[in-house]
This record gives structure tokens, C-alpha cells and sequence, in this order.
């Protein structure tokens, strides 16, 4: 099955040091900057969890620990990618925790065998005013699946809100009728050594996230007074000393 978009876009991560956007273009017109999904997400409530993990770890190890994972889970989402695309991985280029993750992945899709549609996909939605980047559109036992490969060591409740944003957004420019979303958590304590967690009401899902970004545009624009606009800088592409 192939991914066909109703009309040609060209979607880039836009030079800025608060949150993420994304610039847009349809053809040739400039749309403008969207906001990523997970920037929106940062105003979902925190749970008591992360919390007493803030509070235990202290502010600054907290988020060394975070940094570290976010690169690790970089890695291991360029393995998964590395493995699609039919190339063999090595496990001396990885730590132990790493490749007990990417083997999990590899069980999975032995088990749940799904047919890739489209993977890493930048997407965004005119009428949400929104962007992001899809990790894999897949079917999953027939069922058209938006799944978001994860590295974490829980499934968030903001996870579903995310994969809802990302199925709106293709129906909205592309041909596909997303049927449910789904979060691939890797390297999970179960007896599967993964977590495949199916969300069949990503519409519902969808309503909630309405409201996240609702609460996220007040905080940024209203409550603060920032200007109207994405906070894009025009940077140039060298730079030298006038000696």
C-alpha cells in the first residue's frame, strides 16, 4: 500500500531555541510555522510519578538523566530504522540496555509482522495548527495503525493524545483512513520484552488534545504576552571575523 498526500508539501524543523515548530510549504507558498505536537504536549498535566522522581533525583540530575535517555532513544529509533530498511546491526555498537531494546523491536515484528506503509514522516495539520513527525504508519493485522516506537520505561497517558494528533493529520492530507494508533514500547519488563498497547479510539483521544493545545496557546501567547508568531530566527549560514 502506498501513501498518497492530496497535495505536495515540504515540512522542515524551523531554527528555534523555544519548543519545536516546523515551517511549511504547500508547493510553492509558504503556509508558515506550526507547532510541534510534543511542544503542545508540555502543557498536559505532569503526573505525581515524574513529580517524586523530580523530587528525588533533584532538578538538575533530573534532567542529565532525561538528556541521556533522549540520546539513547535517538539511537535506538535510527536502529529501528536501519533494521526497516534491510541492514544488519552490530551489538558492539550499542550498550547492553540498548540492544536488549532493539532485540525486542525484532521479536515484535517477527510476531506482529506488520506491512510498513511509511516511516520517519513529517507531517502538520492546517486546521490544528500543528506538526510533527511520525515514527511508522503500518497495518497491523489489516487495521491502517499510526504506531510511535517508544524507549521509555512507562506509556505515558499523553502518549495516546500524541498518536491522535498525528492520525488527524494524515487523514486531513493524505488518502489513508487511520483505523487505530498504537505505542511499541521496547525493552519492557513483560515476558514479550516489549509493550504493544493498541488505541482503537484515537477519535476521542483526538477531542482531548483539542483542549491541551488550547490550554498550550493561552499559556504561550495569552498568559505571557508573546508575540503572536512562532519564535523563528533568521540565522545566517556563515559566520567569520572581520580581522
Amino acid at each position: 500500500m502506498s501513501l498518497n498526500f492530496k497535495k505536495q508539501y515540504k515540512i522542515e524543523l524551523a531554527k528555534t531555541l523555544t519548543g519545536h515548530f516546523y515551517s511549511v510549504w504547500e508547493e510553492e507558498i509558504f503556509l508558515g510555522h506550526f507547532v510541534s505536537v510534543t511542544t503542545i504536549l508540555n502543557s498536559y498535566p505532569t503526573s505525581e510519578h515524574l513529580v517524586k522522581w523530580i523530587a528525588d533525583n533533584g532538578f538538575h540530575e533530573s534532567r542529565q538523566i532525561r538528556d541521556a535517555a533522549g540520546r539513547s532513544g535517538t539511537k535506538i529509533h535510527l536502529a529501528i530504522e536501519e533494521l526497516l530498511a534491510g541492514h544488519e546491526l552490530q551489538e558492539i555498537n550499542y550498550t547492553t540496555e540498548e540492544w536488549v531494546k532493539i532485540k525486542s523491536f525484532v521479536d515484535w515484528y517477527h510476531e506482529y509482522k506488520p506491512e510498513i506503509i511509511a516511516t520517519e514522516l513529517a507531517i502538520f495539520s492546517k486546521s490544528g495548527g500543528y506538526a510533527g513527525r511520525i515514527d511508522c504508519i503500518a497495518k497491523i493485522a489489516g487495521e491502517i495503525t499510526v504506531i510511535d516506537w517508544k524507549s521509555s520505561k512507562s506509556i505515558h497517558e499523553s502518549f495516546p493524545l500524541q498518536f491522535a494528533a498525528y492520525a488527524h493529520a494524515i487523514e486531513e492530507n493524505t488518502d489513508l483512513e487511520i483505523v487505530q494508533t498504537a505505542a511499541l514500547q521496547v525493552g519492557s519488563s513483560s515476558k514479550a520484552g516489549y509493550r504493544f498497547v493498541i488505541y482503537p479510539d484515537w477519535r476521542e483521544h483526538y477531542k482531548v488534545f483539542e483542549h491541551v493545545k488550547a490550554t498550550w496557546t493561552y499559556d504561550y501567547f495569552t498568559s505571557k504576552k508573546n508575540p503572536k508568531e512562532a519564535p523563528v530566527l533568521e540565522l545566517p549560514e556563515k559566520l567569520k571575523l572581520l580581522l
